[in-house]
């Protein structure tokens, strides 16, 4: 991971435009929903926002300011979900979201890391998941007579949430590969938490070891592709790991797949039971932050030239359109979108250890997300992330419900 100190030309170049807040005006249609930052929307002050995250950092770098008196609860609200990137790399190329991480490495490395987050630390230590429960039960939902394809290539990984609380996505994950005559395998009890949880509160050094020990066993096992329908999971294979080794295998996420497999007709969902408009939600870790991250090691010139060029990731290339595919393939569902939507999606608020560091702002944030969903007129709000569901299901008073898409999928089969 790199270090805050790598990180003082994105500092130095905050110019408290603004633009880390809202959505671009182009895409605004009116002042509600308009802002894009979860903390800002919540708390209002500028340091609760990108540019004031990034003039901590500075003044942490510079040792104007310390750890403590509240600094670290401050940090650990930021649900990291890189809404403040995308929008500023809008206005000129910076690293906003990586400096934010950098300096949660910093703070953990000072001892100031929450108590909630040492926590998850030491469960997965002790029991490979988030949740502390027996590894042994990580597969419980399994059929007893279930039988896959010991000597495949590709694995589901089914993560920690879809395996001890939400069972239900991870066999309608099944139902859709076998439907589809896709051969996999299951890693059982060679499956390990994916270490999100890990990196992005600072505890790179429990991540780095976590990552290795998977990657690892992907390529013992001979794994060259990687399916996974979490997209937590999903974004740290792809935007997490290559920041710490080296990555020989391919990560889809489940709609990816299934998008693959209804366009080539080897799955045909049925009529759905009734007429259904819902809304999709475009989880952070399988939409903006999902796009594949290139190291980078070079010199910054004068304007900000980067030698030798930078891949930048500006959340474009995260993963839309496989789930609206998805939805628009089973007769009867109509989607209507959301304002903010594809990389310009509003957190759920459980991302970046924000739920348990701060449980009353991230169902604050959910909240503010359904809300967004009634207002498009659409009977239940739909997604593909366990963590987005956990979020979203317990969020407000409002009667909408949350539809999990491979859930959704699997029963039109």
């Amino acid at each position: 991971m790199d270090k805050l100190k790598d990180f003082e030309y994105t500092m130095d170049s905050c110019n408290h435009c603004g633009q880390c807040k809202w959505i671009l005006a182009p895409k605004m249609k009116g002042w509600d929903f308009a802002e894009i930052c979860p903390i800002h929307q919540r708390y209002g002050f500028d340091a609760y926002s990108g540019q004031g995250l990034l003039s901590i950092a500075k003044e942490i770098l510079t040792g104007k300011l310390q750890y403590g008196d509240g600094l670290e609860e401050l940090l650990y609200t930021c649900t990291c979900c890189g809404a403040c990137d995308v929008n500023c790399k809008n206005v000129r190329d910076m690293e906003v979201l990586d400096t934010i991480l950098a300096l949660r490495d910093d703070c953990a490395k000072n001892g100031e890391l929450p108590k909630a987050h040492r926590e998850t630390a030491r469960r997965i230590a002790g029991t490979h998941n988030i949740y502390g429960l027996p590894h042994g039960e990580r597969f419980a939902w399994m059929p007893k007579d279930y039988e896959d394809d010991g000597n495949a290539d590709t694995a589901l990984f089914i993560g920690c949430a879809a395996a001890y609380k939400n069972s239900d996505t991870a066999l309608a994950a099944v139902k859709i590969l076998r439907a589809g005559g896709v051969k996999f395998r299951l890693l059982r009890e060679d499956e390990r938490c994916c270490g999100a949880s890990l990196w992005r509160t600072g505890q790179t050094e429990a991540a780095a070891e976590l990552i290795e020990r998977n990657i690892e066993t992907f390529r013992r096992l001979g794994i060259k592709t990687v399916i996974t329908a979490c997209a937590e999971c999903f974004g740290a294979f792809r935007s997490g790991y290559p920041r710490f080794a080296r990555t020989e295998f391919e990560t889809k996420h489940i709609t990816e797949v299934a998008a693959e497999l209804i366009s080539s007709g080897r799955i045909a969902p049925k009529a759905f039971r009734e007429p259904l408009m819902v809304t999709y939600h475009d989880p952070c870790m399988l939409g903006r932050l999902s796009e594949p991250y290139v190291p980078w090691n070079g010199i910054i010139r004068p304007f900000g030239l980067h030698e030798p060029p930078k891949t930048w990731r500006r959340g474009e290339n995260g993963v839309y359109d496989a789930p609206r595919r998805v939805l628009g393939a089973i007769p009867g569902v109509e989607l209507t979108e959301m304002t903010r939507n594809y990389e310009d999606s509003f957190c759920c608020g459980a991302g970046g250890g924000a739920t348990e560091a701060n449980p009353d702002f991230a169902a604050r944030t959910a909240g503010e997300r359904r809300r967004e969903a009634m207002s498009t007129g659409a009977e239940a709000i739909v997604s593909c992330c366990p963590f987005c569901r956990q979020s979203l299901e317990g969020a407000g008073d409002n009667p909408m419900p949350y539809l999990d898409l491979t859930v959704l999928l699997a029963d039109s089969l």
